[in-house]
């Protein structure tokens, strides 16, 4: 076995582990308790919202807002069972069940604020309106009753109402889409050496 390749191989393979503790690490960072805002989004959310909660302690639920109160808010389970109440300061993470919407008939305006909420100013979106429009853009403000996104390549924000979304959900930007192709190429040719490695034996 030729000893640059087996470094190759070992270097590449650093590289990916690194990557993933790099995302490991973000997604740490953004458990740590917030009560403020974990009101903030119940209140967005509103009573009804399908949500899901992991606690400080690990613990993990799927379920509904029931009620929301001063000290925290009682989640219907998905399964049977009595509501739990979940105080905010417990809360390490607090998401929407779903982050997309697309309309069966006449657009839920409830839902789709609530969508618009859970992905939040800045976050690159896909969205469709019931004039058949089309925007890729970042969502740059959230008013009460519409949203306003500042599409790819132009210097023009569009206002967009809720009760006008057909359909809408997080898009991938162009650096995103550049990042994933750059993993998954490193990925590719580790598979590649490997092959070659477990033929030269």
């Amino acid at each position: 076995m030729n000893s640059w390749r087996k470094h190759t191989v070992i270097g590449l393979v650093i590289c990916l582990m690194q990557l993933s503790l790099a995302d490991v690490a973000l997604s740490a960072d953004t458990s740590v308790p917030n009560p403020s805002l974990t009101r903030q989004r119940v209140d967005q959310f509103g009573v009804g919202a399908k949500v899901k909660v992991e606690l400080t302690n690990g613990k993990k639920f799927k379920g509904s807002i029931q009620s929301i109160e001063d000290g925290g808010f009682l989640l219907a389970a998905a399964k049977a069972g009595s509501p739990t109440r979940v105080p905010y300061g417990n809360v390490a993470q607090l998401k929407l069940a779903k982050n997309t919407y697309k309309a069966t008939g006449q657009p839920d305006s409830v839902a789709v604020r609530r969508v618009v909420a859970e992905l939040g100013v800045g976050h690159h979106i896909m969205v469709k309106t019931s004039e058949a429009k089309e925007y890729h853009g970042n969502i740059v403000a959230i008013a009460a009753e519409s949203f306003t996104v500042l599409p790819d390549h132009t210097a023009a924000p569009v206002q967009i109402a809720y009760n006008n979304v057909q359909q809408m959900g997080p898009n991938m930007s162009r650096g995103s889409w550049i990042a994933l192709g750059v993993l998954v190429g490193v990925a590719v040719v580790v598979i590649v050496f490997y092959v070659m490695l477990k033929n030269s034996d």
